[in-house]
């Protein structure tokens, strides 16, 4: 399911440029963090991936298999720290097994963006009560 850290590098450096206009963000002080994380939830894989498009933006790939998909979800202030969620979903029985890997860019000051992400997932998804 893990792309190369490269292509998510790239892929994070692109948003950062359509936001902000900033260079390459990968550069001596900044790396790539990554959590993972497994869940399940009561709904279809379908269903699944139609809520976490209402709180993300789609990145296609069309190297992706038909059970993975690439999110990207800001956090942090105004939510401009991105984090490019990458989940592949597995169904049976009406229950799906979320497999969620969350890359972002942390520097100097962590800003914890990858727990953040995968907190409003899971809070969207119904599994996190909204504090």
């Amino acid at each position: 399911m893990k792309l190369s850290d490269d292509v998510y590098k790239e892929i994070i450096s692109e948003i950062m440029k359509k936001q902000s206009g900033a260079g390459n963000v990968f550069n001596f002080m900044v790396k790539l963090d990554q959590v993972e994380e497994e869940f399940t939830v009561d709904e279809s894989a379908d269903e699944i991936v139609d809520s976490i498009r209402d709180i993300t933006v789609p990145i296609e790939m069309e190297e992706l298999p038909a059970d993975e998909h690439l999110f990207n979800i800001g956090t942090g202030i105004k939510n401009l720290n991105p984090a490019v969620i990458h989940i592949q979903i597995n169904e049976s029985s009406n229950k799906s097994t979320v497999k969620l890997l969350s890359n972002a860019a942390e520097g100097l000051i962590r800003q914890k963006s990858n727990k953040k992400a995968i907190k409003t997932i899971k809070t969207h998804l119904g599994l996190l009560e909204n504090l």
